[in-house]
Formats: structure tokens, sequence, C-alpha cells
């Protein structure tokens, strides 16, 4: 009998796996000069706690998510399908240096590609 796969969360380091690999991604994204100006002026400890609580919510069913709206927040910003992948792009990144396997860096993305349209405000018609 095998043992059970440990939860997605569990994979990707639990919360504080999860927040230095945010800490990572952001670290990326704001060099990336694409990305960087959605940023200006935002508190960025407060950021990344909120999508360390967001990542982490998508991946276990222990933990809520109790930040604002994504699609108010996200609402006119001009944030395009290609943003969203550059930003998943610097996400999958900061996985991968911290040692997520492939199978486990394919689940969040599954997970996190159902927010896109909250984020860019935009419907994927392609299916």
């Amino acid at each position: 009998m095998s043992e059970a796969e440990p939860d997605l969360l569990t994979q990707l380091g639990g919360t504080e796996g999860l927040r230095r690999v945010v800490d990572e991604m952001y670290v990326r994204v704001l060099a990336d000069k694409d990305l960087s100006h959605f940023f200006e002026g935002v508190e960025m400890d407060t950021l990344v706690r909120m999508q360390t609580e967001f990542m982490a919510s998508i991946t276990s069913g222990d933990i809520a998510y109790t930040g604002a709206d994504l699609t108010r927040v996200h609402k006119g910003r001009g944030i395009t399908r290609q943003h969203f992948s550059q930003f998943v792009g610097h996400f999958t990144s900061a996985l991968q240096s911290h040692g997520v396997t492939p199978h486990a860096i394919d689940q969040v993305l599954g997970k996190l590609a159902m927010y896109s349209d909250k984020i860019t405000g935009t419907t994927n018609v392609d299916g």
C-alpha cells in the first residue's frame, strides 16, 4: 500500500516555504520592466503577506483567503494576459529555484490559471 501524496501546500514547503517563494518571485517581478510599474506605491510587505495567503488558500483546503476581491483590486489596471503570463513565469522560476517538483509546479500553475480572468478582466473564449 502506497502512502498518499502530500497536499500541494506541503509540497511547496508549507506556508513558510511558500512565503520564501513569494518573496523571491517579487524580487523577480520588481526587476521586470514590463511588470514593475504595477507595483509602484504598493506596500510590498502587505502584498507579499496577502499573496502568500492567496497562494496557500488555492493549494490547501485548510487556509482561507481573507484579502480583497481579486477582480475589484485588479480592475482598470491594464493588466493583460501577457503580463499575467510574465508574472506566472517569475512564480515558476521562484518555485524551481526552491526545489519544488515539476509535478507540484504543474498543479499549482493549473490552480493559478483559474484566476487569470479575475486578474486581467478578460474571458478565455478559446476553451
